[in-house]
């Protein structure tokens, strides 16, 4: 009687063995299933997160302004500027600008690692979006907290405007020291030129002028040709050089651009 029942009680091991593993193989790919999920499931509720976040820390009357400045019959747009000007800022504060989405993940983890190896808040790591975030609806307090606001604004910035509407109004409303905001008062205050008197985009700054210009928002008195000569020729060098890199400028055009001596600066003193 146990050898008729034999083949029958290895044909239920069988089957419960299957049932086993079919169980084990569905909850494999339910955990797989779930690993893939989870994730863009946070990622959508972090990006609601700060969509909502965006619509308490950016004050209503700032943006009105903003807007306004953009209709301002001052306000200088991209079309009226020379194609080496946005590319000069764009080569030195923030090269990966057109990439990314109001951050600059690879910009960030640099300045952490600097941040702690020196104990301070020395490196932002800030793209022109977060500066443009912080000039214009922040304070410029170094903390954490802010950090994490300037990250919130600058990615419902990014939602808000093109890339070619925040470099205008990031280059029309940042300061270039002496009390001069924007680039027409810059243009207009160190080199007399003005890009609302011009029909000509070339003929309102030179590649020389420009990144002289680039070199000021590290530091707008440091770098100033008018008290610093020396410092912002050295400066003017580094951003021609960052051009020439990533292949905005031919070497030769570095070259040519290049302030040589204190005398040749044409700044309005």
């Amino acid at each position: 009687m146990n050898t008729i029942q034999q083949p029958s009680d290895s044909i239920s091991r069988r089957t419960l063995t299957s049932r086993q593993q079919m169980k084990k193989n569905f909850e494999k790919r339910a955990k797989r299933k779930w690993l893939v999920f989870f994730p863009l499931l946070l990622l959508l509720v972090s990006y609601l997160a700060i969509i909502f976040l965006g619509s308490i820390f950016i004050d209503d009357r700032k943006l009105d302004e903003l807007e306004k400045l953009r209709s301002n019959e001052d306000f200088v747009t991209m079309e009226q500027m020379p194609t080496y000007l946005p590319e000069a800022f764009l080569s030195i504060e923030d090269h990966r600008f057109y990439y990314h989405f109001g951050i600059d993940p690879i910009s960030i983890a640099r300045s952490v690692v600097v941040d702690i190896q020196t104990g301070s808040f020395a490196q932002g790591g800030s793209t022109i979006t977060m500066q443009l975030a912080k000039n214009q609806f922040l304070t410029q307090e170094k903390s954490i907290g802010r950090k994490l606001k300037e990250v919130v604004i600058a990615i419902n910035l990014e939602r808000m405007y093109t890339k070619d509407e925040l470099i205008e109004i990031y280059l029309n409303t940042i300061y270039f020291g002496h009390g001069t905001y924007g680039i027409e008062q810059a243009a207009n205050f160190y080199f007399g030129d003005s890009f609302l008197r011009n029909t000509q985009p070339q003929e309102v700054l030179t590649l020389s002028e420009a990144t002289t210009l680039a070199s000021l928002p590290k530091g707008p008195e440091i770098y100033s040709p008018i008290i610093n000569p020396q410092k912002a020729i050295d400066r003017q060098a580094i951003v021609l050089k960052r051009m020439e890199q990533l292949g905005f400028i031919s070497p030769k055009e570095r070259r040519t651009a290049a302030w040589k001596s204190i005398d040749e600066l044409p700044v309005l003193q």
